[in-house]
């Protein structure tokens, strides 16, 4: 009897009415709308806090990156100067820089003779084969007498001739970081041909950024005044260094990988009277104090922080920018030696983001 009962109370609670029991509701999987938008908007804020943080990471890297290469390269100037007395630059600075506008820079003229891929026509197989096949170059005039040179941008990183002796290269850097720069002498942005005034494709040496290197070598120890000033018609008897070798990358309106227009490079904007002091400024010894008096005073009261200086142009890809160092947008900075209300001192190129290493004490 107990046994029906139990059936029977099974059998009843079996089709008990449905409002007695519990219905579970399942909630729609997934967020909603304004969920989704507060996620998106926490994204998009650390995304702003980040982004800004992360760009000084890499800038502080690529300084670092520029900073190392341009070392080793001097530490190969340093190697070469040992060997033969001294400095790399197949051409003599001189005749280099007789013309605003030479056919190689300064520093492809060192690489030539770091690297290899140029052969002096005072070598005993200058005319011969297969160095007759290469390109010659012709530099220099009258006044400042002449020299040949034959090139070939393949052969560079085979190693120098020099002296008629063939030596393995003193410099071998990254492919990457010898490859010819962009724009150089190029004047009028957006042309569709990036090398179309550096028919020779020479290999420049290239920063972290991108952008092509300066390499300033002494003509002397020293001199009456520090740089030639003026035209490069003016003797260049008594100057230590000269900024033409330069102008490949400084008369550039669209240069590197950056694309950045040198007009704005203090270089190009000081006046003809103060180019050589700007430049003198860059590279001399800081312990002389403020640049004061006349641009002749300027430079005859300097001396060089080094027998040869390297210079990269930095984060922005200008060299000496005239919105960079005391420089702002609102009040631009034309050269590095008139004071008025933006004084100059004797430090102020480090404040400049440009990267530069001397050596030859």
């Amino acid at each position: 009897m107990l046994r029906n009962s139990r059936l029977r109370n099974h059998s009843l609670s079996n089709h008990a009415p449905r409002s007695s029991r519990a219905v579970s509701v399942r909630r729609p999987s997934g967020f909603s709308l304004t969920e989704m938008l507060v996620v998106i908007g926490i994204i998009a804020l650390l995304i702003g806090i980040l982004l800004p943080a992360l760009s000084r990471v890499q800038d502080r890297a690529r300084k670092t990156q520029t900073e190392n290469l341009l070392q080793e390269f001097s530490k190969a100037c340093e190697t070469f100067y040992q060997q033969f007395g001294f400095y790399p630059g197949i051409v003599p600075e001189a005749i280099l820089n007789s013309t605003d506008t030479p056919q190689i820079s300064g520093t492809e003229n060192a690489l030539l003779h770091l690297c290899g891929g140029g052969i002096p026509e005072d070598d005993p197989l200058y005319n011969q084969a297969p160095y007759s096949s290469w390109t010659e170059l012709t530099f220099g005039n009258a006044t400042t007498g002449q020299f040949r040179i034959r090139v070939n941008a393949a052969k560079l990183g085979e190693g120098p001739r020099i002296r008629g002796t063939q030596y393995k290269s003193f410099f071998s850097p990254k492919a990457s970081d010898l490859l010819p720069a962009k724009g150089q002498f190029l004047t009028s942005a957006g042309n569709p041909d990036p090398y179309v005034s550096d028919l020779l494709r020479l290999p420049d040496l290239l920063d972290a950024w991108g952008q092509p290197v300066l390499y300033y070598r002494q003509l002397r120890p020293q001199g009456a005044v520090f740089v030639a000033g003026g035209a490069p018609s003016e003797s260049l008897a008594d100057a230590v260094f000269a900024y033409q070798g330069a102008n490949p990358y400084l008369m550039s309106g669209e240069l590197g990988e950056l694309g950045r227009n040198q007009d704005v490079s203090v270089f190009r904007l000081t006046t003809q009277a103060n180019r050589s002091a700007t430049l003198a400024q860059i590279l001399r010894n800081p312990s002389f104090g403020a640049p004061t008096g006349t641009t002749a005073q300027i430079l005859a009261n300097s001396a060089p922080r080094g027998a040869f200086a390297i210079i990269s142009a930095g984060r922005d890809g200008i060299f000496f920018s005239q919105y960079d160092g005391l420089g702002t947008q609102t009040l631009p900075k034309f050269d590095l030696v008139s004071g008025g209300s933006n004084p100059t001192g004797p430090y102020v190129v480090a404040e400049y983001d440009d990267v530069r290493v001397f050596g030859g004490g």
